[in-house]
C-alpha cells in the first residue's frame, strides 16, 4: 500500500488570536521557521519507510495496529495514545482521533474521516509522487489544531489510507510546540476537505461541515539524548548546541546563536536566518541513514543572543535506542 507524501503549511497564532489553518499538499520543502509568539512553518513531507523493531514500515504503518462532549480521555498502550470517544459528526461525515505518538514537544495525531452511511468518500488512489488522491485529485483540509499551554507550534500534515477495505481515510498531523505538550488538551476544528486541481488551481469540496474534537495528549515519550561535538555556524554567525535528542518520530535540537537579527522592513516580522540548520542526518547503528530538512522552531532573544528550540520530523519511524549519531552544520551528536 502506497503512503502519501504531501507536505503542508501550518500555523497556530498567539493566544487570543483566532487560529485558522489551511493544509495544502505540495512538494517537499527544505526550510521551516516559527517564532515563539506565532508559530509558522513550511513543512517536511512524510512518507518512505522506517526502521522499527527490525522491520521496514512507513510512519503511518506504525499506527495501523492501534486504529480501532467534553475532553475525551486518552489511554496509553505500548507508548501510543488512543483517545476514547473523540468523535464528531457533521453533514453525514464522522471524524475521529485515533492515535498519538511523540516526545515532549513533537507530537503526531492520526484522525480517521468517513461517511456515516458506509459509502466511500470517493475513489482512493495515489499520484506519481505517492500522494493520496480522491477521484484523481490530491486533498487539502481547512482546520486548526491548538494545544493548551503552547503559544506557538508548526509542522505538517498528510492524508493516507490505513485500510483500503473500509470507507475511511486518515489525516495525520505532525506538530512541534514551544512547550512540553504531554498531558495537555488538544482542540481540533475541521471545516472542509477539498480536492485540488493543479491545472486550474481550483478546489472542489469533498466534505464541508464543522467537526470539533477535544482530547488529552496522553502518550509515553520515548527519546534518547545525544552528546554534541563540533562547531556550529548559523547564517555566518557562531552558535552553540545545548542539547540533541531523538524520538521515534522527530529530532530535537536546542541551540544558541551569538547574535540577534532585525525583522525585515518589508514584512515587519522576524528574520528566519537563525532558524535554519540545513539538512539533519540521523545514522542508525546498522548504518542506515535518514536525512531531513530543519524543522519548526521557536526562538527568543536573551543577552544579545538568539535562543532556539527546533523540532524536525523524520520521514519514517525509528527505534531511538538504535541511533548512533545525528549530524548537522558541522556538529555530530553521538549516543
Amino acid at each position: 500500500m502506497a503512503r502519501a507524501v504531501a507536505s503542508a503549511a501550518l500555523g497556530t497564532p498567539a493566544s487570543g488570536e483566532a487560529p485558522v489553518t489551511a493544509f495544502r499538499p505540495r512538494r517537499r520543502h527544505g526550510f521551516a521557521a516559527a517564532a515563539v509568539a506565532a508559530g509558522v512553518v513550511v513543512a517536511v513531507g512524510l512518507g518512505g519507510y522506517a526502521y522499527a523493531s527490525g522491520q521496514l514500515v512507513s510512519v503511518a504503518s506504525a499506527f495501523d495496529d492501534v486504529f480501532g462532549g467534553g475532553t475525551a480521555t486518552t489511554n496509553v498502550t505500548n507508548k501510543v495514545g488512543r483517545p476514547v470517544n473523540a468523535v464528531a459528526t457533521s453533514g453525514g461525515i464522522t471524524v475521529s482521533a485515533d492515535a498519538i505518538m511523540g516526545d515532549a514537544r513533537n507530537y503526531v495525531v492520526v484522525y480517521s474521516i468517513g461517511r456515516t452511511d458506509g459509502k466511500p468518500l470517493g475513489t482512493v488512489g495515489t499520484d506519481e509522487n505517492g500522494t493520496l488522491t480522491l477521484n484523481g485529485h490530491p486533498l487539502s483540509a481547512d482546520f486548526c489544531q491548538s494545544v493548551d499551554g503552547a503559544t506557538g507550534q508548526g509542522g505538517s500534515a498528510y492524508f493516507y489510507d490505513a485500510d483500503p477495505s473500509d470507507n475511511a481515510i486518515q489525516l495525520v498531523t505532525q506538530l512541534t510546540a514551544d512547550t512540553n505538550v504531554i498531558g495537555a488538551t488538544v482542540n481540533m476544528h475541521l471545516s472542509a476537505i477539498n480536492g485540488l486541481d493543479d491545472s486550474t488551481q481550483s478546489e472542489t469540496p469533498v466534505a464541508t461541515g464543522s467537526w470539533d474534537l477535544k482530547f488529552k495528549l496522553n502518550y509515553e515519550a520515548d527519546s534518547v539524548s545525544l552528546k554534541p561535538t563540533g562547531s556550529l555556524t548559523v547564517a555566518g554567525t557562531d552558535a552553540s548546541v545545548q542539547s540533541v535528542s531523538v524520538s521515534p518520530v522527530a529530532v530535537s535540537v536546542d541551540y544558541t546563536v551569538d547574535g540577534t537579527e532585525e525583522a525585515p522592513k518589508t514584512s515587519g516580522r522576524w528574520s528566519p536566518k537563525y532558524l535554519d540548520l540545513g539538512d539533519i542526518t540521523v545514522t542508525m547503528r546498522d548504518g542506515t541513514t535518514i536525512t531531513v530538512p530543519s524543522g519548526a522552531c521557536s526562538s527568543h532573544e536573551e543577552d544579545g543572543k538568539t535562543v532556539v528550540e527546533m523540532g524536525a520530523f523524520l520521514d519514517r519511524t525509528i527505534d531511538p535506542s538504535q541511533v548512533a549519531s545525528v549530524s548537522f552544520g558541522g556538529v555530530t551528536a553521538t549516543a
